[in-house]
């Protein structure tokens, strides 16, 4: 068994080949969206290396409850889809998730059968280990904390990791390209073909969906109504050989209702969606004590289930719209779009 204390009042984690898949795609999102550089990248995979899967899961969190809202946002800016002739664009998305000011610390308490696992003088006794710090996103000056209590009584305290990013704001940046014109459909795609990025694996990233427009059906409203599906897959895949296949799996998803009032150069519109998204991380360890390994995984779901969103669009030569999405988290995003 993997000690992940040592009593020597540090918190060093694991010896030998550690490999967190969370870890890589967190690397690679926030590389998309400009944040991370390869100095960061690197020290934040030690970091994440150090830890056990319930405190990584705890840290890590608040990553997934803003990937999710920054994948299911801008996927449309008008509801008025033409059902003759083609019509087809090409741009880029950017947006940006505000978290709420919980999601910058956690405090997560694990009950341990035998804490002899952990350290052998401890053998056959049962204990709380109570973990808290700041998350990702949570103060880089401050290091996390794991107090570690046998029946009761404070046996351990070790050091956590700090935050890597003090931030309340999660940026994304994505291009897109649409083509419609077919009975009011339109299909849309976002792709980033599959890159490697060495000894952090092989990403691959595509979403996609289809859109549906009433206006052709219901002629005489004074609005336009149309509805849609997106799917967004974010996957990084092992190039090292060892354990899973796929080192990050993480999957959003949404289905919207949109209406939209156009003008001459101005769109405005709205909409309502259902969404969720969910994450698995599998990394690969090894204890050169012991001469074990295996792989270990957790999942964690989106926090974001509904949103109401209001927009606009300006059509001077290019696309232009801002929105903002309110749910269980706030998203702010604009897009810039050429076509016709």
């Amino acid at each position: 068994m993997m000690r992940l204390f040592s009593w020597s009042g540090k918190f060093p984690g694991w010896r030998g080949i550690a490999r967190a898949g969370l870890a890589l795609t967190l690397v690679v999102c926030l590389s998309l969206a400009g944040t991370a550089d390869t100095a960061r990248a690197s020290s934040l995979q030690q970091l994440l290396e150090q830890v056990g899967p319930e405190y990584g899961e705890a840290y890590a969190s608040p990553f997934i409850h803003a990937f999710g809202p920054n994948q299911n946002t801008n996927l449309f800016s008008t509801a008025n889809i033409p059902y003759t002739g083609l019509t087809f664009g090409i741009g880029v998305k950017v947006m940006g998730t505000y978290l709420n000011e919980e999601d910058q610390t956690f405090r997560k308490v694990v009950q341990i059968d035998d804490l002899g696992e952990y350290d052998p003088g401890l053998a056959g006794q049962s204990g709380t280990v109570v973990m808290s710090g700041p998350t990702i996103f949570g103060d880089t000056e401050t290091d996390g904390r794991v107090d570690v209590f046998a029946n009761g009584v404070l046996v351990g305290t070790f050091e956590g990791i700090p935050g890597f990013w003090d931030t309340r704001w999660v940026p994304l940046a994505t291009p897109e390209a649409y083509i419609g014109g077919l009975v009011g459909l339109k299909f849309t795609l976002r792709y980033f073909p599959s890159v490697s990025m060495g000894d952090f694996g092989k990403t691959q990233y595509m979403g996609y969906g289809l859109q549906w427009s009433a206006s052709g059906v219901l002629e005489n409203l004074p609005v336009d109504f149309m509805v849609g599906f997106f799917k967004t897959t974010l996957d990084v895949e092992n190039t090292q050989g060892l354990g899973q296949d796929k080192l990050f799996d993480s999957e959003a998803n949404s289905y919207f209702l949109a209406i939209s009032k156009s003008w001459p150069a101005l769109t405005l519109y709205s909409g309502f969606a259902i969404e969720d998204s969910e994450m698995t991380a599998t990394y690969y360890y090894f204890d050169e004590d012991l001469q074990i390994g295996g792989d270990s995984t957790f999942s964690v779901k989106g926090r974001q289930e509904q949103r109401f969103t209001v927009g606009v669009d300006l059509d001077i030569l290019l696309h232009l719209n801002v929105e903002a999405g309110f749910g269980d988290m706030t998203t702010y995003s604009a897009g810039l779009m050429f076509g016709f």
